[in-house]
């Protein structure tokens, strides 16, 4: 299996360059930074996608071994084109079937990857089986119904709804965000936490505009991958909206963070 069934973006390296801008904007790597000042001399990124995130952690953590896992072809081979780090290797794998030994990892950590999948439990359990004991296992997720622009946006809301629709229809779950605390206690983790983390911004804001283009090259993206499940000028109205400038526009959105420790 090349990719996961239920991923609703293309596989290129248009899509890989959007997900690392998407990854700076979403915190980046500082999302991770009290789990990194503990010092982790192994770690492992699940679902890794263009590398970025990989690629920050390694240069972070010079003298831990990093691995990246990928499933898509197409996404793992953008990585290890930008691998330059010594301590950094990326690896093919389902991260439902991770290729590691038990215990191998003193953080395991994912990011907006869980949203796409079938089985998120499955996911996780594995996670925790390849984290040593007294490892962390940290997942950071999407709430895509926790979307909102002020003035409204009909035509994008109408395009997320009909996104929404599909990643449900192939076993994900678009606010994955709000499942990984109890997803990490079913797995068996212990001491797990979670913390809502709200992204906003004014138009009279420049990340704003970060944001907005990030959701607009987001819907060309859904066009290539969805475009026949979309209403005739859907992208277009979706688009033309998200263009339009107005000191007036408010923007807030939802993501989770969610992590807990290796029983053991």
């Amino acid at each position: 299996m090349a990719r996961n069934e239920g991923h609703v973006f293309p596989s290129s390296d248009a899509e890989s360059l959007r997900l690392e801008g998407q990854a700076r904007l979403y915190g980046g790597v500082d999302v991770l930074s009290p789990f990194l000042a503990q010092g982790p001399g192994a770690v492992l990124d699940v679902g890794c996608g263009s590398g970025h995130f990989t690629r920050q952690v390694a240069g972070r953590l010079p003298r831990a071994a990093v691995v990246g896992l990928e499933l898509d072809e197409s996404r793992i081979a953008f990585a290890r084109s930008r691998c330059g780090a010594p301590n950094l290797r990326y690896e093919q794998g389902d991260l439902r079937a991770l290729p590691f030994e038990d215990g191998q990892f003193d953080l395991v950590y994912c990011r907006f990857v869980l949203v796409h999948d079938q089985d998120p439990l499955a996911a996780l359990r594995e996670m925790a089986r390849v984290t040593r004991p007294a490892g962390r296992v940290v997942a950071y997720d999407m709430v895509h119904e926790g979307i909102w622009f002020s003035p409204p946006r009909p035509a994008f809301e109408r395009l997320m709804r009909t996104t929404v629709g599909i990643l449900r229809e192939r076993g994900g779950e678009p606010n994955q965000g709000l499942h990984l605390a109890s997803g990490m206690i079913r797995a068996g983790l212990a001491e797990v936490q979670a913390r809502v983390i709200a992204h906003h911004a004014l138009a009279t804001e420049r990340l704003f505009e970060a944001y907005r283009d990030n959701w607009i090259a987001t819907v060309s993206s859904l066009a290539q991958a969805l475009g026949t499940r979309f209403d005739d000028g859907l992208v277009d109205a979706a688009r033309q909206e998200l263009e339009e400038q107005s000191d007036d526009q408010f923007l807030v959105e939802i993501t989770v963070l969610a992590h807990g420790r290796k029983r053991g």
